[in-house]
């Protein structure tokens, strides 16, 4: 009898050795997360395209009319897709011409036209 509880007093021992261990170890799991969220990378933000002033609208349109006089008619059209490829442009400014893909896609135009397009946006398409 006495064997039998001086092994359940072990037992018992044990067991809360046992537990003490896994409550360290539930804490050591939660700051697991919260170290891999930390090292997440930052993101990236694309700043916003400037707003063309009067001026810059009224030569946007008449480079897009010289272009394609039909990339001209649809203004509100061309200042939204310009919005676009100009973020593009921002975001990777050393090879503007990359985006004329994007710009032929978006107008259902040739690329000619895009590059053309693009050109244009270039011209107004500036870090504030």
């Amino acid at each position: 009898m006495i064997r039998l509880a001086t092994t359940l007093a072990v037992a018992v021992i044990a067991v809360a050795g046992c537990g003490g261990g896994a409550e360290t170890a539930a804490p050591a799991t939660s700051e697991a997360p919260t170290a891999a969220v930390q090292a997440s990378p930052t993101e990236i933000t694309v700043p916003a395209a400037p707003e063309p002033s009067e001026g810059q609208k009224k030569a946007f349109f008449t480079a897009l009319a010289s272009v394609d006089p039909a990339l001209a008619t649809n203004q509100e059209k061309a200042l939204t897709v310009g919005s676009q490829v100009c973020e593009k442009i921002l975001a990777s400014p050393e090879d503007p011409m990359q985006f004329s893909a994007f710009a032929a896609e978006q107008l259902a135009v040739a690329a000619p036209t895009a590059e053309g397009f693009v050109a244009a946006v270039a011209e107004w398409c500036s870090p504030e």
